[in-house]
């Protein structure tokens, strides 16, 4: 959950409040560069809404420019999602009102202008140095978030898979030969990307002593 997601979405003018409460989900989901990733039936839930109008909405914040979707890779088993994207840089147009709003106005109708805004809920700028990360760093986090996000969702066969071929050819049969425990072990450290060769080469030699005293 980022503050900064959160307060970008309530200045925004969607149109209807089943967008807006989408709008502030997807915030409160995001980091403080606006990426997410749930899915739909998660937003469904959190928003007491049918999938169907999480998927009306979500066409329509992305007409709005409040929100760009790019698919996720496939993974066996599993439904291909989206990654979100909140344009929290993009708040502002020339003329100083939110692009939502210059959109939404229609001839008859005159946006709220900022100033009406109480003066204790105005944002004011701050006098402290910014420690925030560049965006080149903002980026790499967010892609090992993903990573780590798609990590957790493989199914223990790919995990294995992955290990039987550091393995070599023979590798389904070590992994064959060892207990649970074992395998669990190896399938727990590949799956967070702490498995090193040293540690999987002693325990398919320990596998392989065994086999050959028998």
């Amino acid at each position: 959950m980022s503050w900064q997601a959160t307060a970008w979405a309530m200045r925004q003018t969607t149109g209807a409040a089943r967008r807006k409460l989408l709008l502030l989900e997807l915030a409160n989901y995001a980091d403080k560069d606006g990426v997410c990733w749930p899915s739909q039936e998660t937003l469904a839930r959190d928003t007491e809404q049918s999938t169907d109008s999480i998927q009306r909405q979500l066409d329509a914040l992305e007409e709005l420019k409040l929100l760009n979707r790019t698919r996720m890779p496939k993974r066996r088993g599993q439904w291909q999602g989206h990654r979100y994207q909140l344009p929290l840089q993009t708040d502002l147009s020339p003329n100083g009102q939110n692009a939502a709003q210059s959109r939404d106005s229609r001839p008859g109708q005159t946006a709220i202008p900022a100033t009406t805004r109480p003066q204790s809920l105005r944002l004011k700028p701050s006098i402290e140095p910014s420690y925030e990360p560049s965006h080149t760093n903002a980026t790499s986090n967010s892609a090992e978030r993903l990573r780590a996000f798609q990590r957790k969702q493989e199914g223990v066969e790919v995990v294995q898979n992955r290990i039987a071929r550091r393995i070599g050819d023979d590798g389904w049969l070590v992994l064959g030969e060892m207990n649970d425990a074992q395998r669990s072990h190896l399938s727990t450290l590949e799956r967070q990307g702490r498995l090193d060769d040293e540690t999987l080469l002693t325990a398919v030699l320990a596998i392989r002593i065994a086999r050959s005293r028998e």
